[in-house]
């Protein structure tokens, strides 16, 4: 184990700078985890290029990254069922694990919850970290660190799914052919869902999806989208795509709204929500979807290997965050690596 532990700050005028601390020490509950590799999120590229991200802003340096994965370097005393050099990848949301949402299972909306990498709060670009091992999820060792750091966007696709209501073989709409949507995608597949048409304005993603198995693709403009699914995810987290999920949904369909739309405040024709009584549900991270989605991946159903177009090593991290926030068109997943 080395003795140094590089983590990488962003700043408020969006520069990097890696500085090297101590190993963080262990508490008896915690695991001591040596990271491998990290994904970088669509959310750490809008605190890198505007500086907020929501209620969220950049005020101070802080270590960004939550799509983690890596090998256990030490155990805490009280921790049980893990061992030293398990192949393992965190959920990076952490809840107080008493209140009531976290007694009744949904403790991704723990009033306490502490989420990595959302400013204030410390995130994975780093070379160690200490994590809950509640909050900690062993993983096969066939499943490469690259592949592994793709759990934490698939549970967001995983959890999407299991919100929506819907039928073996029911037709869904994806609004938005990023990483988000793509897995959502592959989720509701893998999850008995039908036909899947993924719809985007920009073409190159487009041509991705269908590359990896999208069965349809199409733009906004498609007229024949009308009605034409009966879940309808939104993942592009964009305004305009939330006030047409009405439009695309059957009568008596579901609605499931995973993206962000900037500025919060969306125009919608309610009306057409009402005529056509719409579910409407919305996703707020993930809850106890990191074992389904370690499973679907290591089974082949969920695809991330060819969602990963770029590589860069921590030292280069300030490149990794310049390439994939200038070329949205040719980058899909850019993986960090710790060397």
């Amino acid at each position: 184990m080395n003795k140094i532990n590089r983590r990488a700050f962003l700043d408020k005028n969006h520069k990097f700078t890696i500085i090297e601390d101590d190993i963080p020490l262990l508490k008896e509950d915690e695991l001591l985890i040596e990271i491998k590799a990290n994904g970088i999120c669509g959310s750490d590229i809008h605190f890198y290029k505007e500086g907020r991200l929501g209620n969220f802003v950049v005020d101070s340096p802080y270590v960004p990254g939550h799509e983690s994965s890596g090998v256990i370097a030490e155990v805490g005393s009280s921790v049980k069922g893990f061992s030293k050099g398990d192949h393992v990848v965190i959920e990076p949301g952490i809840p107080c694990g008493i209140c009531g949402y976290c007694k009744s299972g949904r403790y991704n909306l723990c009033p306490e919850v502490v989420f990595l990498s959302a400013p204030p709060v410390n995130g994975t670009f780093c070379d160690y970290i200490t994590i809950r091992s509640d909050m900690v999820f062993r993983i096969p060792k066939t499943l490469s660190f690259e592949e592994a750091a793709m759990v934490e966007p698939v549970a967001v696709g995983v959890h999407a799914v299991n919100r929506a209501k819907f039928n073996s073989g029911d037709t869904a709409i994806i609004i938005g052919a990023g990483p988000i949507g793509i897995l959502t995608a592959q989720a509701f597949k893998a999850a008995g869902g039908g036909e899947v048409i993924c719809v985007d304005f920009n073409k190159s993603r487009l041509n991705f999806a269908k590359k990896v198995g999208i069965d349809k693709v199409a733009f906004p403009t498609d007229s024949s989208l009308e009605g034409g699914a009966e879940v309808v995810f939104e993942t592009a987290g964009a305004a305009k795509a939330t006030a047409s999920t009405f439009s695309y949904c059957r009568t008596g369909g579901c609605i499931v709204q995973v993206g962000w739309p900037g500025g919060n405040i969306v125009e919608m024709n309610i009306a057409t929500f009402l005529d056509k009584e719409l579910d409407y549900v919305a996703v707020n991270r993930y809850a106890n979807a990191f074992p389904i989605a370690i499973k679907w991946i290591s089974e082949g159903r969920i695809n991330v290997k060819e969602l990963i177009t770029d590589r860069f090593s921590l030292d280069n991290i300030s490149l990794a965050f310049e390439y994939s926030s200038k070329n949205p068109d040719k980058v899909v997943k850019t993986i960090v690596f710790n060397d």
